[in-house]
């Protein structure tokens, strides 16, 4: 099986190579969305004890910033360089892709996910504040 990094490489491919238009990356954001609700639903389950809900949680407020840069630079709102934003596209493919590293429907599915998420977002950091100045 290989790991999140190798996994990740994979997508970042993809994203600069196949999501390359405003369209492929509006129906991106939303499986995002769709794939982000099903967290909110992982969040609210009494079946996952209380670390696994606190890293759920971090993942979602994570994952929504992320979409919603993505969304203002689908409405030509918000500007990035270009290998950011296919850094973030790439986070945004990993997470709704049910096949990546760890599946995510086997036990700690989403353990993966929220590595590269979180590896994206630090790499995201001062994209992700200037975004929240300007919008």
């Amino acid at each position: 099986m290989p790991d999140w990094k190798t996994t990740y490489a994979h997508f970042l491919d993809t994203a600069k190579t196949s999501y390359t238009d405003n369209e492929q990356r509006g129906d991106l954001l939303v499986q995002g969305e769709l794939a982000l609700a099903k967290v909110t639903v992982d969040v609210a389950s009494n079946d996952i004890t209380n670390i696994e809900r606190e890293e759920e949680l971090t993942l979602y407020f994570q994952m929504k910033q992320l979409l919603n840069i993505l969304r203002a630079i689908y409405n030509n709102q918000f500007d990035m360089q270009p290998e950011k934003e296919d850094a973030l596209v790439a986070a945004v493919l990993y997470f709704v892709s049910p096949f990546d590293a760890i599946p995510d429907d086997a036990p700690l599915g989403l353990f993966d996910d929220a590595q590269v998420i979180d590896f994206v977002h630090e790499q995201l950091a001062s994209d992700i504040d200037r975004f929240h100045h300007e919008m």
